[in-house]
């Protein structure tokens, strides 16, 4: 169970969580309590926790070379690639079908 303490906010942190009073309780930054910026920053890192679960289940390297793909693709000059080149293999879709059950799994 939750414990009462007294934390010192440095005045930076605390105008932080006083920014994200409306969105979080729908006060103005001004009329909060001290338990009020408890609940704020608690909320805040719930958010931040989802976001960074979220982000570990993307392979970020995968998307990094779709992007890559991509990019050189779009400026390619002429469409025949040189001999010294390897020739690039049949197209595999299984980054698409998990990109798309994240998104599934998230709605």
């Amino acid at each position: 169970m939750a414990e009462n303490r007294r934390v010192r906010l440095e005045p930076h942190i605390e105008e932080y969580l006083q920014s994200h009073a409306t969105r979080v309780l729908g006060k103005s930054p001004e009329k909060i309590s001290g338990a009020e910026l408890t609940t704020i920053a608690n909320s805040l890192l719930y958010e931040h926790k989802l976001a960074y679960g979220f982000v570990e289940k993307i392979p970020l390297m995968k998307v990094f070379n779709c992007f890559a793909n991509l990019v050189s693709n779009s400026t390619t000059i002429s469409p025949s690639t040189p001999a010294s080149l390897p020739k690039k293999e049949a197209e595999n879709f299984d980054f698409d079908a998990d990109l798309g059950d994240l998104f599934e799994e998230a709605a």
